[in-house]
C-alpha cells in the first residue's frame, strides 16, 4: 500500500499573528486542480449564487454546489492539523485529494483540516480514511461532512442534508447578509 512517490504538499503559509489564514494542499506539488477550481468552479459558483440572490429569485439553483462536498476535522492546533495529514499521506498513499488546513477566524481556538470532494465516492472513501487517521491523533474527534460554502448557502438554504438541487430560500431574511458577505468576498479576492 505504501507509494514513497506520493505525496501531500502544502501551499504557501502565510504570516498571521491572530491565526487566521487557509492553507491549501493537494497531492499534486503544483496545486493545480486547488488553481484550477478557485476560477473554474468555486469563483463562478459564487457568482451564480449572488446573481441569483440579487434577482430576488426564490428558488436556488446549486449548480456545482450540489456536489461539492467538505470533508472536516475539527482539531486543536496547526500541529495536529499537519500531524493528520501526514497520518493521512503514511496511510493512504493514492488518489487524488486536495483541501485546505487553519481557520478563517482569529477568535477560534480549534484548526480544521478541510478535504474536498466532487462526488458521493470520493467523499466516502476521503472520510473512511480520515477517520481512521483522524483517531490516531485525536481519538475523541469526529468527521463533519458539508456540501458546499456552508458559510454562504446554510443560512439561506438551511440544513444541507435536506437540499436538492434546485432548492426554495427557507430564510429569506438573511438574503441581504449574504449578499455582503459574498460582495466582501469578492472585494477582498479582486473581483
Amino acid at each position: 500500500m505504501n507509494n514513497p512517490d506520493w505525496h501531500i504538499y502544502l501551499g504557501k503559509i502565510p504570516y498571521s499573528e491572530k491565526g487566521d489564514f487557509w492553507v491549501s494542499f493537494e497531492s499534486d506539488p503544483r496545486l493545480r486542480k486547488t488553481r484550477k477550481n478557485i476560477y473554474g468552479r468555486c469563483l463562478p459558483c459564487i457568482q451564480n449564487l449572488y446573481r441569483q440572490l440579487k434577482e430576488k429569485d426564490t428558488e436556488i439553483t446549486l449548480g456545482p454546489a450540489y456536489t461539492c462536498w467538505k470533508i472536516t476535522a475539527v482539531l486543536d492546533s496547526m500541529d495536529q492539523c499537519l500531524a493528520l495529514l501526514q497520518a493521512f499521506e503514511k496511510s493512504f498513499p493514492f488518489g487524488h485529494v486536495y483541501g485546505k488546513l487553519g481557520s478563517g477566524r482569529p477568535d477560534s481556538e480549534s484548526k480544521v483540516v478541510v478535504f474536498h470532494a466532487e462526488d458521493d465516492a470520493e467523499r466516502e472513501r476521503v472520510r473512511e480514511a480520515l477517520e481512521e487517521c483522524l483517531f490516531k491523533i485525536k481519538p475523541q474527534g469526529s468527521v463533519l461532512i458539508s456540501r458546499a460554502c456552508a458559510v454562504l448557502f446554510h443560512d439561506i438554504l438551511g440544513d444541507w442534508r435536506h437540499w436538492s438541487r434546485t432548492e426554495t430560500i427557507r430564510h429569506p431574511e438573511n438574503r441581504e447578509r449574504v449578499l455582503k458577505r459574498i460582495k466582501d468576498m469578492l472585494y477582498m479576492a479582486g473581483f
